[in-house]
């Protein structure tokens, strides 16, 4: 709608002294001040009587709201008729009706979605540091039970699937050409894939079915067992007896004996200071594990009774707190878990219910979400750039950079792809040691031996740990090399210059959060992969205090 302003003529007649006077005067449609206001102004200006400012006053009342419909009017009437005629873009216009209906309903609209979540939180928090962690500990660990014996049963069934369905192809391509003709061959497959997939959508939704039954029954037993808390000195009541005895017994009693053979990782420590006048101390870990180790939950157990691990209970403690725990986790650029380390990762986090987040795949769906949208700005940043770097250049230059400009717009303009360099962040409530996770996007030239500090998957680990010190994120694990699996190329000399790299990056990296966070003790670790051998540990080991200046005890022994 037009906010374009007119201006109408307004008259009006009184008596003054015997004779009739008339008043003529533009008034600005839509009026900008009130009717009272204009009444006033127009008694001084043009010294109208005391006694007709009532009557003059009912009389603008009147001009101005007439007009001011007729004024709408006219201008609606207008914009209809160019939305017919084409003149105005309809997708465009109902696009900025719609921000523009949002803008305004999240400024007065209550945020009621929120406000659940906050609540929720806020009440887990005083249940796990209270009498009550021990029982909710124990509840979350049974929801667990569940869901990984329904992931047996799952992997069960498609591997019988797999198996026939094998043994089927084996036999009508030992038959090809006899019994079955290449077009059979085909169909068999084909009947083969669509039973595949239909058996895994039966899992999925079995499975989503029992994660979501799990997270409602789970919220209101939190909020059962509060009400009790607050109402009962003792924090006890027959409802949450009742309860955890009902979930005790539904509980799957078959499960995997431990392997109590628990294999012992390579993993050293130190405390470093970072400034030259406001020394800050940091910890700093070098360990060699599976970076999804630190993910999966192990089980504890004692005797023949299977607890909750001392990982859920430290993940859980702080969950809710100021030293979140992050992991960096390396991925490509397609926003998917179905390939690689994402595929595992996934797995990793099916195997019990998050009660607190939403799951990966729907935290998934809205990342692609605003990554088609902020891909629609890349292109503008690409001009910027074209025309920042030849302002000065000739105007043949000009053109061709044009014309590049616009063929880098063309390519880039529709991906729903990231770039090297990215990131986005995923959070978890049911993992071992991580509460959140980086996916910092990498291509295949992150195994060349030449990358320098100005590396996009550098800049984006910058960019994480800015992340990271600005939203509690006090403990960090990071890839040393940037990859995950060794290969041959990956010489010691490959190791040791990488490791350099990054080293030296992080602490400057660590220096930078100062300024953006302040003086808060940080922890990061350090992951290579497995497989590493000792002696390559030592050195990455015995590297790291050369570049990291090291805290030194002070022995009071010496002074006595």
């Amino acid at each position: 709608m037009s906010t374009s302003t007119v201006e109408r003529d307004f008259e009006f007649s009184f008596k003054s002294k015997g004779s009739r006077s008339k008043l003529s005067v533009p008034v600005p449609i839509p009026l900008d001040v009130s009717v009272s206001d204009l009444v006033g102004r127009l008694i001084e200006a043009h010294n109208i009587p005391c006694y007709v400012e009532n009557e003059l006053q009912d009389s603008l009342e009147e001009f101005v709201a007439k007009e001011t419909s007729r004024h709408y009017d006219d201008n609606a009437d207008t914009l209809v008729e160019k939305l017919i005629t084409g003149d105005i873009d309809i997708g465009q216009t109902a696009e900025k009706w719609n921000k523009a209906f949002i803008k305004e309903h999240k400024a007065y609209a209550t945020e009621k979605g929120s406000n659940t979540e906050v609540r929720f939180g806020e009440i887990y928090h005083k249940l796990i540091h209270s009498a009550a962690l021990e029982t909710l500990l124990n509840l979350e660990h049974s929801y667990a039970v569940a869901v990984e014996g329904t992931i047996s049963q799952r992997d069960l069934a498609v591997g019988k699937l797999q198996k026939r369905q094998g043994d089927e192809m084996e036999q009508a391509v030992q038959a090809l050409g006899v019994n079955y003709t290449d077009e059979q061959v085909n169909q068999l497959a084909a009947r083969h894939f669509e039973d595949t997939q239909m058996l895994e959508v039966k899992w999925a939704s079995e499975l989503s079915s029992l994660q979501e039954s799990q997270r409602r029954e789970f919220r209101e037993w939190v909020s059962t067992v509060h009400e009790d808390m607050v109402s009962s000195p003792d924090g006890q009541s027959a409802v949450t007896v009742q309860r955890i005895r009902a979930l005790s017994d539904a509980a799957p009693v078959e499960r995997m004996e431990e392997d109590q053979s628990q294999q012992s990782r390579l993993e050293e420590s130190f405390t470093i200071h970072l400034g030259a006048q406001m020394k800050t101390m940091h910890n700093l870990r070098l360990m060699c594990v599976d970076v999804l180790d630190l993910c999966r939950h192990k089980t504890h157990k004692v005797g023949s009774t299977i607890l909750p691990s001392p990982q859920r209970l430290q993940t859980a403690m702080s969950l809710y707190s100021n030293s979140i725990c992050g992991l960096v986790l390396l991925v490509d650029d397609r926003i998917n878990s179905y390939t690689g380390i994402k595929r595992d990762f996934a797995g990793v986090c099916q195997q019990s219910t998050d009660f607190h987040f939403p799951d990966l795949d729907t935290q998934l769906r809205v990342i692609q979400q605003h990554v088609i949208e902020a891909n629609k700005n890349r292109p503008d940043k690409t001009e910027d750039e074209y025309l920042n770097g030849n302002i000065n250049g000739a105007d043949g230059n000009k053109i061709e950079s044009q014309k590049a400009m616009t063929e880098d717009m063309s390519k880039n303009s529709i991906s729903q792809n990231l770039q090297a360099g990215d990131f986005y962040l995923t959070r978890h409530s049911n993992l071992a040691e991580v509460h959140c996770v980086f996916h910092l996007v990498v291509d295949d030239g992150i195994r060349a031996g030449d990358i320098t500090s100005r590396h996009p998957s550098i800049i984006g680990l910058r960019n994480i740990l800015k992340c990271s010190s600005q939203h509690d994120i006090l403990t960090i694990t990071i890839p040393l090399f940037l990859v995950y699996d060794m290969s041959e190329e990956m010489t010691i000399n490959w190791c040791l210059k990488r490791a350099e790299l990054v080293f030296k990056c992080v602490k400057g990296f660590m220096m930078e959060m100062t300024t953006w966070t302040g003086t808060e003790s940080r922890t990061i670790q350090f992951v290579v992969p497995k497989g590493i051998s000792e002696d390559l540990f030592v050195q990455l080991s015995s590297m790291l205090p050369q570049i990291f200046r090291l805290s030194t005890p002070l022995d009071l022994t010496k002074h006595r």
